[in-house]
């Protein structure tokens, strides 16, 4: 049995984070309790003591907000709240040490530093940093746009991919104080808005998915968090004449698969990754739904849980041994979810 958390763009008013249990042995979801009284709890991210997390709040003016769940019991609890320090936190991360929480305003154009307690506590503001500039894309790219914010796993440095000026900012964490220090600016190409990375597990690889031209990018990682581009691979097949925005990417714990979500073409998209980290194409997999904004991959990599948040499910799908998704079962109903994390340990 494995737990699962839900966040969503639901009202105040509802029960916008729920939990979730996943049977792996039948790939089947059930609905667990839920907690209310947050505005649009989006993304999540869980502390490494495996029953705290934080939500973010994206909503203009938002706030973060940390909380405690029991996967045993269900039962949610609510810890603290903080101002996110700007407007639609559209993303937040814990560091690898549990001290800090990381969290991104999208229409704020800022990263923000916030320490952390044992038990998940949100403590007061320790750092900001705000980005400037804009792209070509006029309606997406008026002004910064930071997405989120990643960790490079086993290091101090944090990936910043900021869709609005095309750029990845590595920032360096200083784990003592929860200060930021820009290491480097990486440019993406013009117009294609970095979203949203993910990293391999065994190879000092990078992938970026660009949401804004539907692509993700292979980069190399060397000393002090330098990149240098590899590949750049389209998540869309040649002869799809629609609209798409992308949105997820993650790498399966055994290094061998690549998988990123489309909205729009409504799929998953399956690469196998080679040697040297690059890329080929398995195929494209529905994703059951409409609009899959996140997805996670279940450990023991057999199954993969995709949150449609147009059509408003989640949808299991199952992992073929040569790596492509296949539906499997039906839909479960729920409203506008958005992000879905493991929990527990």
């Amino acid at each position: 049995m494995h737990y699962l958390l839900t966040g969503s763009y639901s009202g105040p008013e509802e029960k916008g984070i729920k939990l979730w249990r996943f049977d792996s042995a039948a790939g089947k979801l059930t609905e667990g309790e839920g907690m209310a009284g947050v505005d649009r709890p989006s993304f999540l991210a869980i502390h490494p003591n495996g029953s705290s997390f934080a939500a973010a709040s994206e909503t203009g003016n938002g706030e973060l907000v940390a909380c405690l769940c029991n996967p045993a019991d269900g039962e949610f609890v609510e810890i603290n709240r903080q101002p996110s320090n700007g407007d639609h936190p559209a993303h937040v991360t814990i560091a690898e040490s549990g001290s800090w929480l990381l969290a991104v305003n999208y229409s704020g154009g800022n990263v923000n530093v916030y320490p952390l307690s044992p038990e998940g506590e949100i403590g007061g503001l320790a750092d900001s940093v705000r980005h400037e500039g804009t792209g070509p894309n006029r309606d997406r790219q008026d002004a910064a746009h930071p997405h989120s914010v990643s960790q490079i796993p086993g290091t101090p440095f944090f990936v910043v991919p900021d869709l609005g000026t095309d750029t990845l900012y590595i920032y360096r964490l200083d784990d003592s104080t929860g200060k930021l220090s820009l290491q480097r600016e990486v440019p993406c190409s013009p117009g294609s808005g970095p979203r949203h990375a993910a990293f391999h597990p065994v190879e000092k690889i990078i992938y970026v998915l660009q949401e804004l031209n539907s692509s993700v990018t292979v980069y190399s990682l060397g000393e002090g968090a330098s990149m240098v581009a590899l590949q750049t691979v389209s998540l869309l097949p040649e002869e799809w004449p629609g609209e798409n925005t992308s949105a997820e990417v993650a790498v399966s714990e055994d290094g061998r698969f690549l998988y990123a979500s489309n909205r729009g073409h409504d799929s998953i998209a399956a690469f196998s990754i080679g040697n040297g980290g690059k890329l080929d194409l398995l195929g494209f997999a529905a994703s059951g739904g409409a609009g899959p904004r996140h997805f996670t991959l279940i450990p023991g990599g057999e199954w993969l849980v995709a949150a449609n948040e147009r059509s408003d499910s989640l949808h299991v799908l199952k992992l073929a041994s040569g790596g492509m998704p296949e539906p499997h079962g039906e839909p479960v109903a729920t409203k506008a979810p958005v992000c879905v994390k493991l929990i527990g340990k």
